[in-house]
């Protein structure tokens, strides 16, 4: 009884700061209706009443651009590959290189420790949960149960 004493008041406890969390705001962080409909008005006054003339010489169209390029002029040049053969000392650098690249990984992986560790706090619930009833074993579970007691006694 007493463990659904403690569920009852967490969930009421849960539920209540639940619900003044999401309680209306102050109304100081928002402005009054009065005030936009005023700031409207005001802007609309200090509108002008007639657009300005277009002036016609500021965007005049360009002369088309005709003609041929050789389609091999805007290929540029491809640079020269220098092929380096890989020779034995290169080789043993590649190597030496990869594998202290993966030491250093392994290394910060065991550093990880406590802080990289996280914990689900629905699991912890449901840990929490399951040690505050027994577990209520089902009718098969029953069954079988005395028909290996019985098995043992025979």
């Amino acid at each position: 009884m007493s463990h659904l004493f403690y569920i009852l008041s967490f969930t009421l406890l849960l539920v209540t700061t639940t619900c003044c969390a999401q309680g209306p705001d102050d109304d100081k962080r928002h402005m009054k209706t009065d005030s936009l409909k005023s700031d409207y008005e005001e802007w609309l006054r200090n509108e002008p009443l007639r657009s300005t003339p277009h002036d016609s010489q500021t965007i005049t169209p360009m002369e088309p651009h005709i003609s041929t390029i050789n389609p091999l002029e805007q290929i540029p040049e491809r640079p020269k590959v220098n092929i380096n053969i890989i020779t034995p000392a290169l080789r043993t650098d590649m190597r030496l290189a990869y594998q202290s690249h993966w030491l250093e990984e392994r290394r910060k992986e065991q550093q990880g420790g406590a802080m990289m560790t996280g914990v689900n706090p629905i699991s912890l619930i449901g840990y929490f949960i399951s040690k505050l009833f027994p577990h209520r074993k089902s009718k098969r579970e029953r069954e079988h149960e005395k028909l290996k007691q019985i098995l043992d006694n025979y």
